[in-house]
């Protein structure tokens, strides 16, 4: 599992958000317009509204899985673009972000991507989903060379189920440095911070080259 999430995984993420936030979510604002047009006529638009949300969204991760081609990217980022604008209340925003840093690294335009995805973190109050944007960025700064910057932004990690791919990364980086020793004990605790349902070839393999040096 090289990347940090499939975007399947994205996919699911998602649904987890909604289930737990957008009931709440809905019956909080339904409070406030029930009184100006009901709350039935009310309802039926905010469905329309995610529906449609919904749409784009499947668009944009279809178009997603081949960025090598030139459509693909410049849907990914004209629907992206739409989903900050005029659905930033469904949740979709974070996503598209998250989407569009992916495009923008393609580009090789690495301070647009960081700045994706800061806005990701900014667009969403979901530990996970800050989760995944710090360590992309993390990456996107081991691609430009800024590996102290790259170890920071990888301290901002805290929850435990992405302990394996932190090290993993924190591992990588190390070695960048120079630093053999240190990288070879990091890629050791995140094979240790593996689940069962994670495993991943590239670690064993990362560690057993260190190893055998």
């Amino acid at each position: 599992m090289s990347e940090l999430k499939t975007e399947e995984e994205q996919i699911e993420a998602f649904k987890t958000w909604w289930k737990k936030n957008g009931t709440s979510l809905v019956l909080a604002v339904s409070v406030g317009v029930a009184g100006y047009f009901g709350f039935q006529a009310w309802q039926q638009n905010q469905e329309n509204h995610l529906a449609e949300a919904s749409s784009l969204f499947e668009s944009m991760s279809q178009a997603a899985t081949d960025l090598s081609e030139e459509k693909n990217l410049k849907t990914v980022s004209f629907i992206a673009d739409q989903l900050v604008n005029d659905f930033d209340d469904t949740g979709y925003a974070t996503f598209a972000h998250l989407f569009q840093a992916k495009v923008d690294v393609v580009a090789e335009d690495y301070d647009a991507a960081i700045d994706t995805l800061n806005e990701a973190k900014a667009s969403t109050d979901d530990v996970t989903l800050k989760a995944i944007s710090d360590l992309r960025i993390s990456k996107v700064l081991v691609h430009q060379g800024e590996l102290d910057k790259a170890l920071t932004q990888l301290a901002m990690i805290n929850l435990t189920e992405f302990d394996s791919l932190k090290l993993e990364l924190k591992g990588d980086v190390l070695l960048a440095q120079g630093k053999t020793e240190e990288a070879r004990a990091s890629y050791q605790a995140a094979l240790s911070a593996q689940t069962p349902q994670a495993q991943n070839p590239l670690l064993d393999i990362k560690l057993q080259d260190l190893v055998e040096s």
